[in-house]
């Protein structure tokens, strides 16, 4: 093998395995429905889970899912949930905007008691690659992504509560 090929062998390594050793989360700001604050690096400060999912009102997956997070919420009150309402993704050309108001009434009627955060111009869902709805992320009390998941069907929350039980146990 030729000290070219060698080189660029040992780049292209060294990249892949510096991309997935790095796993910390993105911060981001963005107002909530209500239209306070939110800065991710402070909640990140807390030391305690996290969880976004990422949705738009015009996302059937999401509609079912959401329901789903609120319960498992419930059941895991040592981990913070946020909803992200992502407004400027684009889909087949076209940017969809997300109307507060509809992202309320969507909200209200599904009885949601999570957080929602408005990402007005999709910076959030970007940094999180959340390009295709549903993204669900979880990250650790260190600031790590240690789960991520696109789409959503009935049983994938399976998973998803495994994780979770598992960063609550961590300081017992």
């Amino acid at each position: 093998m030729s000290k070219f090929a060698l080189s660029l062998f040992l780049v292209t390594v060294l990249v892949g395995y510096t991309q997935d050793k790095d796993k910390t989360a993105p911060t981001f700001y963005a107002r909530t429905l209500d239209g306070e604050k939110f800065f991710l690096s402070d909640e990140l400060k807390k030391q305690k889970p996290i969880l976004l999912s990422f949705f738009a009102t015009w996302c059937g997956p999401c509609r079912i899912e959401i329901p789903v997070l609120n319960k498992i919420k419930d059941e895991h009150p040592g981990i913070s949930f946020y909803l992200v309402d992502v407004s400027n993704l684009e889909q087949g050309g076209v940017k969809l905007t997300e109307d507060p108001d509809e992202v309320r009434k969507m909200i209200e009627s599904m009885n949601v008691t999570m957080t929602v955060l408005m990402d007005k111009y999709g910076v959030a869902a970007e940094s999180y690659g959340a390009l295709e709805l549903p993204k669900t992320v979880v990250i650790d009390r260190g600031g790590e992504i240690v789960y991520e998941k696109t789409g959503y069907k009935s049983g994938d929350e399976n998973a998803l509560i495994k994780v979770l039980q598992e960063l609550e146990h961590v300081d017992e």
